[in-house]
């Protein structure tokens, strides 16, 4: 089956479980009690605006290269949580923010956290003595557009474009040799990556309709990353993951809007490359094969050789910002063809990458998430941390309802259960879905509807058992891996769903003896000690697992020969614990390493060439 799926709007879709709605609205509460004088105060300094409030930590410091990035991101999740959930609150915020920043903004366009010079520094020595200039700039800039799509700010608009244009005068005076030093990512651990700001100026030509901004974006089109990729030749490895996710993003849109087919086939091989490369959780990063001892590169952001995970449980794999851009990169996918492998690795990613990156008590993000033994999570703090990770994330749960529901045509998709409500505004109709899964195999769908509608319901096959419309067994159409309910739906009808999650188990990449335990799509963890268990193997481990509910929550155990328990439950509920994913079942307990935490904050950036 061929399809143009595209996933419902932020602004009809609202969460009501408890994992995803949470999550969300603890990140809501944060950034609306953010101080805006600590948020901003490294942007009026370098414009020489007084400032006396005290600065934020991390990667927010005024001494850290990438000062400013988090502004971008928080501008972005202010307008999408205020578009998504009706929030005027966070409406006002991000006007108070473009306010502060279009006072900031140089009379030349420049508007940044960080000096002009740092600029000049990375055209003399192109990539040394610098911290990824660029890669926030094009947070700012993806921030200022977000707030002008979202929220129709036009100061907003005019300030971004100011900076491209800006950013354009400066490549404009510099050779072709020059630009290919700036802009190649190829080092181990770079530090001129440049983030998705080809994205961001297709996304000013999309508003704008300004060919400059068309011209400047194709400059960040890298041929020695797309063409290779558009020939089909597999180059990732040793590449930085999220320097090179974006670039795939902004190739994407670039088809998109003028459909050089060279730009599709560079971004369908990456996707058949990286998903040898890919873990259990969906995402992807790990160390690189020409490693560096020290610093992020041994145990991170990285990709390695295809198929070859082996050696990737460092502590330091499956990077949280990969997973957010791979799911933008999934997503366009299937808005090129409803093939169901793009709706599985989707919902894998939200389960297993995008809410697992969350603190459960406080919404804030994991930099890394480690895959392997006795790993633990470490989550960023509210003032003192800034990663990366700590700035995707807050975007992450500002759009955590996307990818749910999807539609097509008079066709509705539903490719999660997780309970929501999705509001198709212009034919009048709600779907509200009630479920507890993963903990009950069971989902209810609510038509409510101004006036009877024939309407197509699909679900993915592997994910229903049966369905029931208004208590009545119904026989479903198959095709293509979906399975669809087709007919004349009034308000009050309900349907009812048993949904298909079988355990089974994911083998490592390269490794005989590692596998994840999955149940669907849900990732699990170990939690506790793992110690070798007695009479376990991968042969006899699915027979041998049972489940139990505590206080309603699924886990899954399993009792060996002298009494000894192992207990399995979702990665998204572990907060504290220390867990694992990844095991030996034949019971060798040493036959991988221990876990460490990578480097994370500057740390992670030593040994790297500044």
């Amino acid at each position: 089956m061929q399809a143009v799926f595209t996933s419902f709007r932020l602004d009809e879709v609202r969460l009501t479980d408890d994992a995803f709605a949470s999550r969300k609205e603890l990140v809501k509460a944060y950034i609306r009690d953010f101080d805006l004088e600590r948020l901003l105060h490294t942007f009026k300094l370098n414009a020489g605006i007084p400032s006396d409030t005290a600065p934020l930590g991390g990667w927010e410091a005024p001494d850290c290269g990438l000062r400013g990035h988090f502004v971008g991101h928080f501008l972005s999740a202010c307008a999408k949580f205020a578009y998504g959930d009706g929030d005027e609150t966070l409406k006002a915020k991000a006007g108070e923010i473009v306010d502060v920043l279009a006072r900031c903004a140089r009379p030349n366009g420049y508007l940044s956290a960080f000096e002009e010079e740092k600029l000049d520094v990375l055209e003399l020595e192109e990539d040394r003595n610098v911290w990824a200039p660029y890669y926030t700039l094009h947070k700012i800039l993806q921030g200022l557009i977000d707030c002008n799509i979202y929220l129709r700010n036009a100061k907003a608009l005019d300030l971004a474009v100011n900076l491209a244009l800006y950013v354009q005068g400066r490549f404009e005076k510099l050779s072709n040799w020059k630009i290919d030093g700036i802009l190649r990512c190829t080092k181990v651990n770079p530090v001129n990556e440049f983030g998705g700001i080809g994205d961001s100026l297709y996304s000013l030509y999309d508003l704008t309709g300004d060919a400059r901004m068309l011209e400047l974006g194709r400059l960040f089109d890298r041929d020695y990353w797309i063409g290779p990729l558009a020939d089909g030749r597999d180059v990732l490895e040793d590449l930085h993951a999220n320097a090179h996710l974006p670039m795939v993003i902004a190739a994407m849109h670039r088809y998109g809007i003028g459909g050089e087919e060279r730009y599709k086939k560079a971004a369908l091989h990456f996707y058949d490359f990286v998903k040898g490369r890919t873990f259990a959780n969906g995402n992807n990063s790990s160390r690189a094969t020409a490693c560096i001892r020290g610093g992020v590169s041994e145990k991170a952001e990285h990709w390695g050789g295809y198929g070859r995970l082996e050696d990737a449980l460092t502590g330091g794999e499956s990077e949280s910002c990969c997973a957010h851009n791979t799911e933008r990169i999934v997503g366009r996918l299937l808005e090129w063809s409803g093939e169901v492998e793009y709706l599985e690795h989707l919902e894998s990613l939200k389960y297993n990458a995008v809410l697992n990156s969350a603190s459960a008590t406080t919404g804030l993000s994991q930099y890394h998430q480690p895959m392997g033994r006795q790993a633990l999570k470490k989550f960023s703090e509210p003032y003192d941390s800034f990663w990366c990770c700590t700035a995707s994330g807050i975007e992450a749960m500002s759009e955590l309802q996307k990818n749910i529901w999807f539609r097509n045509g008079d066709a509705v998709l539903l490719n999660a259960f997780i309970s929501s409500t999705a509001a198709w505004k212009d034919r009048g109709i709600r779907i509200v879905q009630r479920t507890d899964f993963p903990d009950s195999l069971a989902s209810a769908l609510f038509i409510e509807a101004e006036e009877p509608a024939v309407l197509r319901i699909l679900f993915r096959e592997a994910a229903v058992r049966s369905v029931k419309v208004n208590s009545e067994a119904i026989e479903l159409r198959r095709e293509g891996g979906f399975v669809s309910i087709e007919r004349l739906f009034r308000d009050g009808d309900r349907i009812d769903v048993e949904i298909e999650a079988p355990l089974r188990l994911v083998s490592l990449p390269g490794s005989d003896a590692l596998s994840a335990l999955m149940y669907g799509n849900v990732l699990l963890a170990g939690v506790g000690d793992d110690r070798p268990l007695k009479g376990l193997s991968q042969r006899n481990l699915l027979e041998k697992l049972a489940s139990r509910r505590i206080d309603g929550r699924v886990e899954f155990y399993f009792e060996d020969e002298e009494g000894a328990e192992a207990r399995f439950i979702p990665l998204f509920r572990v907060e504290e614990q220390s867990y694992s994913v990844y095991r030996d079942w034949s019971g060798d307990s040493a036959s991988y390493r221990r876990f460490s935490f990578a480097a994370d904050g500057s740390a992670a950036y030593e040994g790297a060439t500044r």
